[in-house]
């Protein structure tokens, strides 16, 4: 997964993010819009998460002289609707309680504004400034905090695999998260970033690097695929993964009762990868924590369509490559989530190569949040639920999947599954001359981790009905 960096940059310039969807009313007909007035209810509540000190953005938008110089840009990206970073089709898929786009109103509003000249108005207008707890997107302190064990060196060039590093859990009982924010260290060098909560080989012990040392003595070379299996029945499979950091994403918050599991006596297992800049570069990522505030009822889940174990039954499972089944499987332990050995590559100069994954629905589930990932020839991901009376609903829509904005799309309403249904997953690659991101489309593209390689993954979020958790109770932690 290759970000290219200034690519990044050029799409960040003008980035509209928001956690809330505002509305503004209209100026009166015939009235100009004026910053304060207008404008910066829009700004202040769908720009500044993100543009402002500290964050990702590569400017601030936090007064009038720091909007002002970006006016026309802002009124290009914003009429276009390339920002705010959406990239769900409103009319293929439910409400999202977290849909980021403007209204037609606000554009509009944005647009009259600039072509009247970026009129400032009267200061004594200007709506408060959003707060924010520094150096977190969610707002406000994180109940605790966890680091990488160590402050990573990042050589200044070279081809860098998955790093993976360890630390033990450092709770005394298991604990719910409502909320987790990764914060990468160093953004210039992280590509992307995976926290997970693991079991360590029998006989294993972790060193002071925070690397896993095998009981032979020897430094670990798996990569994670070993080790998510657990031996016990603390967590339901698909509980392992607790959030991921790539472009446009990286905070999850989750409903109030609805929580992910931090088991105590597991590992904390970060998995990064890093992206060599051209000269020597440091890291230490860390995750932020807020804890449910209320008895959590159910244990969240992340799968993806395709995977063979969508709840805590096995099914048959199967992946459809340009409309030919190319495998199926019936394993009810397996959990990894990387694209098996007989999935075909894609062939140089495909333009509409697709790939389907077909995910059993063992027993009733209810569905909070999709999010999909894929690399530089990623064109589209859709959902499709297909019901147990051959109903088919589509609930998510990514016709232009944006790898720059990697977004997870949570339901206004959690969406109940029955058993016997079928979640697909159908996604598109264009490895043609016409996408413009595409480094190479006279080769064949493979199934890896560099962004110049594909993947697959359309993650879905989910509980299962049936496993209420009566007895939970929450505890108090002390911040860290």
């Amino acid at each position: 997964m290759k970000r290219v960096l200034p690519v990044l940059l050029g799409t960040l310039a003008v980035a509209f993010v928001a956690a809330t969807r505002v509305q503004t009313a209209a100026p009166a007909a015939g009235a100009v819009p004026t910053f304060s007035k207008d404008v910066a209810p829009i700004v202040f509540n769908k720009c500044v998460s993100c543009h402002r000190p500290g964050e990702v953005a590569p400017m601030t938008l936090m007064s009038y002289d720091d909007v002002r110089p970006w006016a026309k840009a802002i009124k290009s990206k914003v009429v276009s609707r390339e920002m705010p970073p959406w990239g769900a089709d409103p009319d293929h898929s439910l409400k999202m309680r977290n849909d980021r786009s403007l209204s037609r109103q606000q554009i509009e509003t944005i647009a009259a504004w600039v072509d009247a000249g970026a009129p400032r108005g009267n200061d004594a207008e200007l709506p408060p400034m959003p707060k924010f707890a520094e150096g977190w997107t969610a707002g406000r302190e994180p109940d605790y905090v966890l680091e990488m064990p160590i402050e990573f060196s990042i050589p200044a060039e070279g081809e860098l695999g998955v790093q993976m590093f360890y630390a033990k859990v450092p709770f005394a009982e298991d604990r719910f998260a409502e909320t987790l924010e990764i914060r990468p260290g160093n953004r210039a060098v992280v590509h992307h970033l995976g926290v997970f909560v693991v079991d360590i080989p029998e006989g294993a012990r972790i060193d002071e690097q925070g690397r896993l040392i095998t009981r032979d003595g020897k430094p670990s070379t798996d990569r994670g695929e070993g080790l998510a299996g657990r031996a016990d029945t603390t967590a339901l499979p698909g509980a392992n993964k607790l959030l991921s950091w790539v472009p446009g994403r990286g905070v999850d918050t989750h409903r109030s009762d609805i929580g992910k599991r931090i088991p105590a006596g597991k590992y904390i297992n970060w998995q990064v990868h890093y992206n060599p800049t051209g000269k020597p570069e440091k890291d230490r990522s860390k995750l932020g924590i807020w804890f449910n505030k209320v008895p959590v009822t159910h244990e969240l889940l992340i799968r993806q369509a395709g995977d063979p174990l969508a709840t805590t039954k096995g099914g048959l499972s199967l992946y459809r490559a340009e409309g030919k089944e190319v495998e199926y499987t019936a394993d009810e332990t397996t959990t990894t989530t990387r694209r098996r050995s007989k999935t075909p590559n894609i062939p140089p100069y495909a333009e509409d190569w697709s790939l389907t994954g077909i995910t059993p629905v063992t027993e009733d589930i209810t569905l909070y949040a999709m999010s999909p990932h894929m690399h530089l020839r990623g064109k589209s991901l859709r959902w499709v639920i297909v019901y147990p009376d051959g109903r088919e609903q589509t609930i998510l829509d990514v016709p232009r999947f944006d790898f720059n904005w990697q977004i997870e799309y949570e339901l206004e309403q959690p969406l109940k599954i029955p058993a016997g249904s079928k979640i697909l997953g159908i996604g598109k690659y264009d490895n043609s001359p016409k996408n413009k991101w595409n480094p190479s489309p006279n080769l064949e593209v493979y199934w890896s981790e560099q962004s110049w390689d594909e993947m697959y993954q359309p993650f879905t979020l989910y509980s299962v009905d049936s496993q209420v958790l009566s007895d939970m109770t929450v505890t108090k932690e002390p911040r860290q």
